[in-house]
């Protein structure tokens, strides 16, 4: 206590981080999300890219992953079309809160998993809890 006054510790400053905006630690932490799946998609004729996008939330924002798939067309006059189909509706990849930038698994559609001691995975400010994230968010449930 400094005269009285007690200091409040956010996760910035146990973690010893420079603070950042959150769309920016947002906007980094797809990035980097994208950048790790980007290697396993390539294994697969059917997909050509994804996408990881954060949606709305009033408390926790929804990151959505967005595959483009690669249709392919066999005709009977021996040639190939292909056409990529871009995904609209997403699914969900993890949850993060708005204001500590905690990140947790998805219990469900419109909810993350919050209950446990281990209930937080990560955070976007710190971008060695993502580093070895995977298409499918298996990275979520080791532990």
């Amino acid at each position: 206590m400094i005269n009285g006054i007690k200091p409040t510790m956010s996760t910035t400053t146990k973690l010893r981080i420079k603070p950042t905006s959150f769309d920016e630690a947002m906007n980094v932490f797809c990035d980097k999300l994208e950048e790790n799946c980007k290697p396993y998609v390539d294994k697969f004729n059917h997909m050509d890219s994804v996408q990881f996008r954060p949606d709305g939330g009033m408390k926790y924002i929804k990151v959505k992953s967005f595959e483009d798939k690669v249709n392919t067309e066999y005709h009977d006059d021996g040639t190939i079309t292909k056409t990529i189909v871009k995904a609209t509706r997403g699914s969900i990849h993890c949850f993060v809160d708005k204001t500590t930038g905690d990140i947790y698994k998805p219990a469900g559609w419109k909810s993350p998993y919050t209950k446990g001691n281990n209930a937080i995975r990560g955070n976007i400010y710190d971008s060695s809890t993502f580093e070895k994230t995977d298409l499918h968010g298996g990275w979520l449930y080791a532990r």
